[in-house]
């Protein structure tokens, strides 16, 4: 079994991984995850991929990522004679972002993308290993899609690892690079958005902080129905005279 770098901030991945691949050592930049201990695992804190000891390299010629936040630049790529391998959640290359999930959220998609791809100093651009999508239903937010992803994980990543072989792959094109929404999504005038754009939007950012629109947050949402009402309730007019029920935060 091929040792590996582990780059995360998400524990969940560990498992998964470690089905593939001996996992030498787990960088990390959450405090959190930082205390975390595992057997045959140690896990580092870090603040700078920069930082990382040359000790640590060897008998490791490939590492993973999935949910980190640090940028790797070129020369500390090609540190892994196999590359970094991204697991990113998101359709690539038309889902370049922080946040795909929720661009995808916005955008109404019906499908949503799991890429795993060889990466390089661009963000989200590289070589392509893998993809495989997940269907997305109205009732979903960020975190059931995120659910559904981390079950086709282990046959996107079995499908990455066997083209890899194959050297089945693909060059990523440049694709559309989506801002990032740390500050979350604000509406001033709903009356301007179609009425799935904001359905959608509060979905993507349930888990999140919530959607603001004018001076409320809403943390829900559900169709228009005279029926369903209740306290924490507020009706939000959208264009074209369209109505969904928001949920208070």
């Amino acid at each position: 079994m091929k040792k590996i770098h582990l780059f995360t901030n998400d524990k969940r991945i560990i498992k998964i991984v470690s089905n593939f691949f001996y996992i030498q050592k787990i960088f990390t930049e959450d405090k959190k995850l930082g205390n975390f201990k595992k057997k045959n695992k140690k896990v580092i804190l870090i603040n700078s991929v920069e930082k990382i000891s040359i000790k640590n390299f060897q008998d490791t010629d490939l590492a993973l990522s999935y949910g980190f936040g640090l940028i790797f630049k070129k020369k500390f790529i090609e540190k892994y004679p196999l590359g970094i391998w991204n697991i990113h959640p998101g359709d690539l290359p038309k889902y370049r972002s922080r946040h795909p999930i929720s661009w995808a959220f916005l955008n109404n998609e019906k499908k949503i993308g799991l890429s795993i791809h060889i990466i390089n100093e661009k963000i989200d651009m590289g070589i392509l290993l893998a993809k495989k999508f997940i269907s997305r239903t109205f009732q979903d937010d960020e975190k059931t899609v995120i659910k559904k992803i981390f079950k086709i994980l282990p046959a996107t990543l079995s499908l990455a690892i066997k083209n890899f072989k194959k050297k089945k792959t693909t060059k990523l094109k440049k694709g559309k690079y989506h801002k990032a929404l740390f500050n979350g999504i604000k509406i001033n005038n709903p009356k301007n958005y179609d009425y799935l754009y904001i359905y959608n939007a509060i979905k993507s950012q349930k888990y999140f902080e919530g959607l603001q629109i004018v001076n409320k947050r809403f943390k829900d949402v559900i169709f228009f129905s005279k029926k369903k009402l209740k306290k924490k309730h507020k009706i939000i007019e959208c264009k074209n005279n369209k109505k969904i029920i928001g949920i208070l935060k």
